[in-house]
């Protein structure tokens, strides 16, 4: 079995134990306001290093299969950031080119240089960029970080996931000229 296969699996199986709940009695407010009977609370796994590690891995080796050149990983803080650091980390250990970072914020600083983005100083616009977030529903977070991204001049064809709840937010990046690349989707972990 491959490294990529046996990584997923292993994500897989750490986001089932710690991350995924379902309760069809009383379903969860998510953070787009619908009510599900399915929630992914990722944190709860990566916020566990080795699992971390993982998707970092995970992501990295997607993002390898679409990109053989030097890329920038884009998303908004907080949920997105974990994820871009660990495939930029992993990104760095398979010596395969440059992935780098950009966090965006919801907000400008409103102190010292005002920035909306954080990412290393004199990266090229012409690099090409792809949006990374934890887990999309509608794609209202990475929406705006793609807008960000775009209105600093930033080219961006896909979007990278760990998990695609499958409300709309394919659709909405689609709309954009996005591809969403998900490592899973919501319907892999449904118990009903």
């Amino acid at each position: 079995m491959s490294d990529f296969i046996s990584n997923k699996a292993e994500l897989q199986k750490a986001i089932r134990q710690y991350s995924y709940r379902e309760n069809h009695a009383e379903p969860f407010t998510l953070a787009s306001g619908k009510k599900s009977p399915y929630y992914f609370d990722l944190k709860q796994t990566l916020l566990q290093p080795q699992y971390l590690a993982l998707a970092g891995s995970v992501v990295a080796a997607m993002i390898r299969e679409c990109y053989a050149s030097d890329v920038v990983a884009a998303g908004l803080t907080m949920g997105a950031d974990p994820i871009i650091y660990a495939a930029c980390l992993a990104h760095v250990a398979d010596k395969t080119g440059k992935l780098l970072p950009a966090i965006v914020r919801k907000e400008a600083k409103d102190h010292g240089t005002g920035k909306k983005i954080e990412m290393l100083k004199g990266v090229a616009q012409d690099m090409p960029c792809v949006m990374v977030d934890d887990v999309i529903t509608t794609a209202g977070s990475t929406m705006k970080a793609l807008a960000a991204m775009r209105e600093a001049g930033f080219t961006v064809r896909h979007a990278f996931c760990i998990l695609d709840r499958g409300e709309g937010g394919r659709e909405a990046l689609a709309a954009q000229g996005v591809e969403l690349v998900p490592v899973f989707a919501a319907s892999e972990f449904r118990e009903k």
